[in-house]
């Protein structure tokens, strides 16, 4: 090959890498919105009985999760439960730095609080590059479905300044233990996993500019 063609072929790797990371960092375009199903407010299951049993369960059947189970666990998380739109997980200032996603092996859904509906896209299963960012845990590639805990902190930092970033992530840890005991009440096996790489999996996942992934959540059925 010639020299200018090798340069040619050069410059369009290098063009195609760049747009491809380009494409990598743009946020995701939901392409479809449904209504959740009505959550349960009056559980079988006692709060003390759900705080006991839950464990940290990293095996799971390859069961998917219905849609109304993956919208009680997001009601769980950040539903609205009070008419003045308060959420279920307590916040600095009521300013809800979080958003929740659920990824399985054909779709991201974001959760939309205020109309308890989500947003849905259709994709390639993230979960093995979503594991790979989470120090390949295995549970994150097994689980049917990942509960992605993602942070805003710039939603607090007008009125916190600094401390933004820590009153995001103690929300992420408030809203997460709602949802491993809402697991525990449906007979859910989940654990949280807070070791995975935030930026690039909020890339990986399209999230908005400014959000980073705090918390995954494996969830299924225990194996």
């Amino acid at each position: 090959m010639k020299r200018r063609e090798l340069l040619a072929v050069l410059a369009a790797a290098a063009l195609a890498e760049v747009t491809a990371a380009q494409a990598d960092e743009s946020p995701a375009h939901y392409t479809d919105e449904v209504a959740l199903p009505k959550p349960n407010a009056a559980g079988t299951v006692s709060l003390e009985e759900a705080i006991a049993r839950r464990r940290s369960v990293r095996r799971f059947k390859p069961d998917p999760l219905p849609v109304e189970t993956i919208g009680q666990l997001f009601w769980a998380g950040q539903g609205v439960t009070s008419p003045d739109g308060k959420r279920a997980a307590p916040s600095a200032g009521a300013l809800y730095a979080l958003e929740l996603y659920a990824v399985s092996a054909a779709q991201v859904m974001h959760y939309l609080p205020h109309e308890h509906r989500a947003a849905t896209r259709v994709t390639p299963d993230l979960r093995p590059e979503l594991k790979a960012l989470a120090l390949g845990q295995a549970s994150v590639g097994a689980a049917p479905v990942v509960i992605v805990v993602a942070a805003e902190p710039a939603r607090l930092s007008p009125r916190y300044g600094a401390r933004a970033q820590v009153y995001a992530d103690l929300e992420a840890g408030h809203a997460a233990q709602s949802i491993l005991l809402q697991a525990a009440a449906l007979g859910l096996g989940a654990v949280p996993v807070g070791a995975v790489d935030g930026a690039p999996a909020a890339r990986k996942l399209a999230l908005p500019h400014g959000q980073s992934v705090v918390y995954l959540i494996p969830v299924g059925m225990p194996a």
